[in-house]
């Protein structure tokens, strides 16, 4: 239920002490009581303060990953607060056997399981830890072993966003919650992603800046999850603000570098005076950085992922100019609060969390402390 306006002024005569305190604790408050993400027209009239005030209690609170601003510029509760439940669960240790599965041995993937093995420690819980070798058949098999098992929480990088509803569907039978992590899942309970609309559309600004507005662009997209589509519709909404760059060729790659060599080097054959590419995953983005250092070519790269060997690059110099950061971490802490909660019979109502990403360019690179 949220809190009336007169509500929010009652609460703040009774709490003066620390009036300001007291505005970010109502604002937090209206946040989480929402059933979808708030404006801030709509904060501003949900709880009485001044705009000024309401937008800046939100720029502090996005500093501080209290809260999350959308691409629409909503804001929602941010990784940071689920940081905080997480310390909570660590006392309760409810949630004692989790299963993961996880579309194969990539940089990512592994940088999750390592964030997985750390909260798992935490709060005394048992992980299970499947590749699914990028086969849905396999992943869903997976899912349905982790029912037989009796897993109490189940979590999901799923090989593809549709497709695994049947294995959903056994495991809710079975009243074990099923989390998504990383892209939405066709009958999953719920999904904790990036903010991959805005990455890619990160990504696209950051082009359109190295290519000062104009040029020919190739896009390569990645396996047939929505994160790829997102980053894919963020980059082209972006680069449509400049009619002066266009899109001469579309590719697929993969979760490796051979797949992105394997793209550039085709688009490179038919579009020779290609002036930039966009790729939907950092390894994808090395892959094409080596097809371009073969042929003694810069073109800049910018990507979605914040990886180590993408950054590497990035204070080089490039190929790769920028990439748009994932949290493996905030992605995994996120994941369990919503399936302990999920697990424990709690009436969860925003499920579906996405994290705000944030560019890696040249301007930042030093100071970024990237995951893999």
């Amino acid at each position: 239920m949220q809190v009336p306006r007169q509500d929010s002024e009652r609460l703040l005569e009774s709490r003066p002490r620390v009036p300001a305190l007291s505005r970010t604790a109502i604002v937090l408050q209206h946040i989480c009581d929402a059933r979808r993400p708030l404006g801030l027209a709509e904060l501003t009239q949900l709880t009485g303060f001044p705009k000024s005030s309401v937008m800046g209690i939100c720029h502090a609170l996005t500093d501080e990953n209290l809260v999350t601003r959308g691409v629409d510029g909503t804001y929602a509760l941010g990784p940071r607060v689920f940081e905080f439940g997480s310390a909570v669960r660590a006392g309760n240790k409810s949630l004692h056997d989790i299963g993961f599965t996880y579309p194969l041995d990539e940089s990512f993937f592994l940088a999750e399981i390592g964030a997985l093995h750390a909260e798992a420690t935490t709060i005394a819980a048992h992980l299970r830890v499947l590749s699914a070798n990028e086969d849905k058949r396999l992943q869903a098999q997976q899912i349905c072993d982790f029912v037989l098992d009796g897993v109490e929480l189940i979590l999901v990088e799923p090989v593809a966003s549709e497709g695994l509803e049947a294995a959903c569907e056994q495991a809710r039978a079975a009243r074990i919650p099923v989390v998504a992590i990383g892209s939405a899942l066709s009958g999953a309970d719920a999904v904790v992603a990036t903010d991959n609309t805005k990455a890619g559309a990160l990504a696209g600004a950051a082009l359109a800046r190295a290519l000062s507005g104009r040029g020919h662009v190739a896009v390569v997209g990645g396996i047939p999850i929505t994160a790829n589509s997102d980053r894919v519709a963020g980059f082209l909404g972006a680069v449509a603000t400049h009619p002066e760059l266009s899109i001469v060729a579309t590719s697929r790659g993969e979760l490796d570098a051979a797949s992105g060599e394997r793209a550039a080097e085709e688009i490179l054959a038919d579009h020779p005076t290609v002036a930039g590419f966009f790729a939907s995953n950092d390894q994808i983005a090395i892959g094409i950085s080596r097809v371009l250092a073969r042929r003694n070519l810069f073109v800049p790269i910018v990507a979605v992922d914040g990886a180590r060997g993408a950054v590497d690059q990035i204070r080089a110099g490039g190929p790769i100019v920028a990439s748009a950061t994932q949290d493996p971490v905030a992605l995994v802490r996120a994941a369990i609060e919503i399936g302990s909660a999920l697990h424990s019979g709690a009436d969860v109502i925003r499920r579906s969390h996405y994290i705000t990403p944030r560019l890696i360019d040249a301007q930042n690179a030093q100071e970024y402390e990237p995951w893999g």
